[in-house]
């Protein structure tokens, strides 16, 4: 197989390869890190926890294209402005690349991941106004929000700041951090709607 041929079975595929490398990231984590590093296992932890968060948007039960392309956009398109390259790109590169890339970095120094847990927080949050808006009870991703995503996100940052790891809740740079990459998905999510409406 050529390179191509990887890179397009993995955006066929990626969604279920998460779910499969998130039992192999908790174990891990579990086994090597946990003891030596706590504070570092508490952020490393949020990478696996949100591939989870991402099998239940895309594979079980999946379908959060089309509810956001339906239920928020209001598109009947069955193509719509939030298509499969944009989810695949958002996903790998922001969950599979920079969360493990700067949860690693922690090890070394907490400063580099403290904004990983307030990602993920966010990102829980994210769902039940999705809810709100769509009118719908339900919507791909908030069940791992309600019961995974958020409470371990508010465990984590309560643990740090009894700790003196972090010295304030809310007004500290990686607040500010994982608040800013979450809400760039609904701009990134604008941008993709006007110009799909500029196309249709």
């Amino acid at each position: 197989m050529k390179v191509r041929d990887y890179y397009k079975w993995l955006k066929d595929n990626w969604a279920q390869t998460g779910l499969i490398l998130s039992l192999y990231l908790s174990v891990f984590s579990f086994i090597f890190i946990r003891e030596n590093n706590f504070p570092a296992f508490l952020i490393i932890i949020q990478t696996p926890l949100y591939m989870i968060h991402e099998s239940e948007e895309y594979l079980f039960p999946g379908g959060f294209k089309h509810f956001f392309n339906y239920h928020i956009f209001k598109i009947e398109d069955e193509k719509g402005a939030l298509d499969k390259n944009f989810i695949f790109f958002v996903n790998v590169v922001l969950i599979w690349v920079i969360l493990p890339l700067f949860g690693l970095l922690s090890i070394k120094n907490l400063s580099f991941g403290l904004w990983i847990p307030y990602f993920s927080l966010f990102a829980g949050f994210a769902h039940i106004l999705l809810g709100i808006k769509s009118r719908k009870l339900y919507n791909p991703g908030l069940i791992v929000s309600l019961f995974l995503n958020i409470p371990v996100g508010i465990f984590v940052i309560f643990y740090f700041f009894n700790n003196g790891i972090l010295n304030n809740l809310f007004l500290n740079f990686h607040f500010l951090i994982g608040f800013l990459l979450n809400l760039s998905l609904p701009i990134a999510g604008k941008i993709i709607y006007e110009r799909y409406k500029k196309k249709n």
